[in-house]
């Protein structure tokens, strides 16, 4: 846990305070959005006045609400991702369940696809899953066998965040929230489709996930189980989650189901490639390259 806290916190640390996206001089709640936007365009950092605003989660909604509106103005909604899986991350952020936030097809990139580095305030790589939505049944599922009959493609993931914050205060879950939990890129494999739902529910507790780069070396490894348990967990949070927002999933709609491990600061030049065992026969693979 102590290794987990030290690397995200170096992670905030690395941030460039000097790239500030300068606020009105009197901020507002319901400035936020239109300023997070301008930060998230031009990579720059969210000014500190709102960190004193944004102290709790219900505050936290409403402000990504407006985000989100803002977002959806210019891209198309591509489903949701679930982060802070992992309950070392959620006991350092003072938390007790994941945080919600939703994807944009325009964030997405495929197979092999090449990012720059500066294409974000601090680029970050994540050993991640998708799971893609086979029907609106899946919004009255309440166990993960449930929610295996709604799904119908397990898809190889390389979530590519960013933090426009600060994450070293009391208040950071709540500016994740505010902050769409950090989407800005994702790299999305084949999918594999889902035959047998019962597989489904039996393989992904077990099955390998390994990050790494290109000079070989291991970034992240880890069983699905470290997922909440299972991965498919993370769908009945969000489903929880949903309700409260007065959300439904709908057919297509992509889930980021969670990291495995926390978050690598991307490097320019490197190629990581996630792998996938044990979810049948083959490996599937998944790779970046940062430029």
């Amino acid at each position: 846990m102590q290794r987990l806290f030290l690397e995200l916190i170096l992670i905030a640390a690395l941030l460039n305070p000097l790239s500030m996206v300068q606020a009105s001089s009197e901020c507002s709640l319901p400035g936020f959005a239109g300023h997070y936007i301008d930060a998230y365009r031009s990579r720059g950092m969210v000014d500190d006045c709102y960190y004193q605003l944004i102290d709790d989660m219900d505050v936290a909604r409403t402000v990504q609400a407006d985000l989100v509106g803002l977002l959806a103005e210019d891209y198309r909604r591509a489903g949701y991702k679930v982060g802070l899986t992992d309950r070392k991350a959620q006991e350092m952020f003072g938390i007790s369940r994941p945080l919600v936030g939703v994807l944009f097809k325009q964030m997405l990139q495929q197979d092999g696809a090449e990012i720059a580095l500066d294409s974000a305030t601090s680029l970050l790589v994540e050993l991640d899953l998708l799971a893609r939505v086979k029907s609106a049944g899946i919004n009255q599922a309440v166990s993960v066998e449930d929610v295996a009959r709604h799904i119908d493609a397990i898809i190889p993931f390389i979530e590519l965040p960013d933090a426009l914050f600060r994450l070293d205060g009391g208040n950071a879950a709540a500016l994740l929230i505010a902050g769409n939990v950090g989407a800005r890129w994702g790299v999305a494999g084949i999918p594999a489709t889902v035959v047998d739902a019962q597989d489904l529910v039996e393989r992904l507790p077990s099955m390998t996930l390994r990050l790494t780069t290109d000079t070989g070396k291991v970034l992240r490894e880890g069983r699905g189980d470290r997922i909440l348990g299972h991965p498919l967990n993370s769908i009945l949070y969000l489903l929880e989650e949903l309700r409260l927002r007065n959300e439904t999933l709908k057919q297509g709609d992509l889930i980021s189901l969670g990291a495995i491990g926390g978050p690598v600061k991307a490097e320019q030049g490197r190629r990581y490639t996630a792998e996938y065992s044990g979810y049948g026969e083959k490996i599937f693979t998944v790779s970046v390259t940062i430029r």
